[in-house]
């Protein structure tokens, strides 16, 4: 387990501290500062967060079942390992799923939503020139979370937040492939410019391909790695 990685909890009535402990470690996963295989000990947790066991427990219970913990035995809990095969999986329903919600995007974003969404993507492509991987990482996330919202559907918003969750200690690997970057700009831009002229089925295959190309850098980058070793 990494020490020392999550910030202590603010003493609050329990309900506020168990949602509180349960995001902090959930976002701790997602960012990777506990990483695939490292060991949940609730003591320590509840050391690092300043809270009794008693969250710290539920918390993890619930990260069990999104799949982020697994327990497993003469070990205990750990934060999962994701196999090639469960990526796999995982960027081909995105593919499905955002391709979708590109298409009702451009069908229903509002104006306002439109002129945020040109103002991201600006600000991508600067951002991308000079490799601010942090702030770009994080206009990225806005981009995607705009996108999703303007399709105007909780369900599908609440299905691909979920995935993209669960992935994104897994894309970072994506964008060290050389030339991801830059082709995923552009990428953006095209679906931006799509979005734009109300083009539903031309923005749904321009996410579409944006997910299989993003799938293909990932495994391609994962390859040089392992030939590395």
């Amino acid at each position: 387990m990494v020490e020392n990685c999550l910030q202590p909890i603010e003493n609050e009535p329990y309900p506020q501290i168990r949602e509180k402990v349960y995001e902090r470690l959930r976002q701790a996963m997602i960012k990777g500062l506990l990483k695939p295989g490292d060991r949940l000990v609730e003591r320590k947790l509840a050391e690092q967060l300043g809270v009794s066991r008693t969250p710290v427990r539920e918390a993890i219970r619930m990260l069990e079942l999104e799949g982020l913990v697994a327990h497993l035995p003469r070990v205990g809990c750990v934060v999962s390992q994701v196999t090639d095969s469960e990526v796999l999986d995982i960027y081909r329903i995105r593919a499905v799923l955002e391709g979708l919600a590109a298409r009702m995007a451009a069908e229903k974003i509002t104006e306002v939503q439109l002129q945020q969404l040109i103002k991201y993507i600006e600000a991508i492509e600067e951002l991308s020139k000079d490799k601010y991987f942090e702030k770009l990482e994080k206009i990225h996330q806005d981009y995607n979370d705009l996108i999703y919202r303007a399709a105007d559907s909780n369900r599908l918003y609440g299905m691909i937040t979920t995935l993209v969750d669960h992935i994104t200690r897994y894309t970072r690997v994506g964008y060290c492939h050389p030339g991801r970057v830059e082709e995923a700009t552009r990428e953006h831009r095209q679906l931006v410019e799509a979005i734009k002229i109300r083009d539903g089925a031309l923005a749904e295959r321009i996410a579409r391909e944006h997910i299989d190309n993003s799938r293909r850098a990932y495994f391609n980058e994962i390859a040089i790695q392992k030939s590395k070793l």
